[in-house]
């Protein structure tokens, strides 16, 4: 049910290019890839062209490895991402912050991802 929630989550966040404003320093702090540590366990990737993936486990979602989208950070520093997975795409938005060198994505209801850069290779549970 975690992992669910945090492709909800990570689907959340729209198709537009990074946002040129006042927050687009939270977009350049977001590119690189992450590892959620917090509440559950996933890597995903930003990528500097408005591009994610994110690295699925074996038999998270049937025999998919990974799900790309398009992810995007507004003005107000929401964080969009949006995965397709078949015809249906799933999108959610959750405010991104950084604590030191930690990425929190906080949704509107409160609930928090935490999530920490990752350095080296992908982890080989989601290389498979």
């Amino acid at each position: 049910m975690k992992t669910i929630r945090s492709l909800l989550l990570l689907f959340a966040f729209g198709f537009a290019p990074l946002s040129i404003g006042a927050e687009a320093g939270l977009g350049d702090r977001l590119v690189g890839v992450w590892r959620e540590y917090y509440p559950s366990s996933n890597v995903v990737q930003f990528s500097k062209d408005g591009t994610t993936k994110l690295y699925l486990k074996k038999g998270e979602i049937r025999d998919l490895r990974s799900l790309d989208g398009k992810w995007a950070v507004s003005d107000s520093g929401m964080l969009a991402i949006t995965y397709a997975v078949g015809d249906k795409t799933l999108t959610l938005e959750a405010r991104v912050s950084f604590d030191n060198e930690e990425m929190i994505l906080t949704e509107k209801n409160g609930d928090q991802t935490k999530h920490r850069k990752h350095v080296g290779p992908i982890p080989q549970i989601y290389v498979w």
